[in-house]
């Protein structure tokens, strides 16, 4: 039987749009192009699960319009499990706007809407697949993500936490006990103080973040080097794979989600997942898109050149 994820996070349509550079005032200017399609960080680490062959369960809201019911129907063909997707009546779709320019990342302007719709209930409502694992990122108001981390400890559920977020000065930290966390570096100094912006604060910033987090482990990516990895006592670096870093827009979940499904498939082996993981980035930074890029098992094997998890 697959491993079972619950997936707490948000669905969207996104509208990725290709231009030089904006316009400036109340100018135009023409565009190189333009695509629509459903994606977010919480439907690509649903996509990232199931396409590691796992069972993925996504809870988020959608409105009743035509976007909602597309992203409704991408899930049904993609086979995420969409019992716990909240329909909700006269609200909108969230929508995600990312504007891209030629000489610059990515501005992206989120519209929450029907996503701000869920409640404690939807969340008690949705363990009842009996999840073998939580994972959460800062997609939802803090309370909220508090509650299921709580409902999750309850439960005897291990909780993976990816925040998945612009980092801000001070960055709030959900209660409890993790089994992973997994930031990217650019996030860790909003959690901590320390930036691992040098070989010699790697340590440091993950010393750091564990005096403030209880977890496991604590997993932090970083650009060019993989990952390093602390449990508290003892610490290892994972290297990274190859890339072309194309297009890195949904990269970041997709690592969180290959981590944590090569963890559960190797009963915690977390030198695996982590190499699992920098593959699986490597994979989706490669190819542009989001949901897009999304790689499979069979994907990673021209990166891993060994057996597949």
């Amino acid at each position: 039987m697959n491993k079972r994820v619950l997936v707490l996070s948000s669905a969207y349509m996104c509208l990725d749009a290709h231009m030089p550079a904006l316009p400036a005032g109340a100018s135009e200017r023409e565009g190189d192009g333009y695509n629509v399609c459903p994606g977010g960080k919480g439907l690509t680490a649903a996509l990232t699960f199931r396409a590691m062959g796992l069972d993925s369960i996504l809870c988020a809201g959608i409105g009743d319009d035509e976007y909602g019911r597309q992203i409704d129907n991408f899930l049904m063909r993609t086979g995420v499990d969409r019992r716990f997707i909240k329909k909700c009546t006269g609200a909108k779709t969230g929508l995600y706007l990312s504007l891209h320019e030629s000489d610059r990342g990515p501005r992206m302007i989120k519209f929450r809407q029907a996503n701000g719709r869920l409640t404690k209930d939807d969340i008690e409502a949705a363990f009842m697949v009996y999840p073998d694992a939580l994972y959460i990122q800062n997609e939802l108001p803090f309370e909220l993500s508090s509650y299921a981390v709580n409902v999750a400890r309850s439960k005897g559920v291990p909780v993976f936490w990816q925040p998945c977020a612009v980092p801000e000065r001070y960055a709030e930290i959900l209660p409890g006990s993790f089994e992973a966390v997994i930031f990217d570096a650019n996030e860790v100094s909003s959690y901590c103080g320390v930036s691992p912006d040098g070989y010699d604060k790697f340590l440091a910033a993950a010393m750091a973040l564990s005096s403030h987090i209880k977890s496991k482990y604590i997993i932090i990516r970083l650009p060019d080097r993989g990952a390093f990895i602390y449990d508290g006592l003892h610490h290892d670096m994972a290297g990274e794979y190859p890339s072309t870093y194309l297009d890195e827009t949904g990269s970041s979940v997709v690592y969180g989600a290959a981590f944590i499904s090569a963890y559960l498939k190797t009963d915690g082996n977390v030198k695996k997942a982590a190499k699992c993981a920098a593959a699986a980035y490597a994979y989706s930074s490669s190819n542009k898109g989001d949901v897009s890029s999304v790689p499979s098992v069979s994907d990673l094997v021209r990166f891993l050149k060994k057996d597949q998890f």
